[in-house]
């Protein structure tokens, strides 16, 4: 079975920029999400942690710290993953049905196996949407 894009089921315009390691700064305003992506960053909200350290040497995360200045906000629920394995548009239809697998594409996308798809469903109160491989980027 092909892989699932994982996105956040609330859409937001949030931006943030990246002032150290470890550190963002917001600078574009919205509402915090469970996933947040850019170019150079793939943030996920820290309820997810356990499912995360299941899947062992296939990724790497570390907490991050966002702050707001203008309205003077932190926010320290978020992790900072960085997926050690990245897939391409052939790749996606190969068949990861009887795995935990985790895949970045495009440096800024998510895309899970259709068992970790059902795992990350099962952590509550989740807000994530899920799309079958690249049937959202048409």
């Amino acid at each position: 079975m092909a892989l699932w894009h994982l996105g956040s089921g609330e859409v937001t315009s949030l931006r943030l920029w990246r002032t150290g390691e470890h550190t963002f700064r917001v600078i574009q305003y919205d509402e915090p999400v469970d996933v947040l992506t850019n170019y150079d960053y793939i943030l996920l909200d820290r309820k997810y942690e356990p499912l995360l350290h299941q899947l062992g040497e296939q990724l790497l995360f570390t907490p991050v710290t966002v702050t707001d200045q203008v309205r003077q906000l932190v926010w320290n629920n978020y992790v900072e993953v960085k997926i050690k394995h990245s897939i391409d548009a052939e790749q996606m239809d190969q068949p990861f049905a009887g795995t935990w697998r985790i895949f970045s594409f495009d440096r800024e996308h998510v895309f899970v196996s259709p068992r970790l798809k059902e795992a990350f469903q099962q952590v509550r109160g989740q807000q994530l949407v899920f799309s079958l491989g690249l049937s959202r980027f048409g």
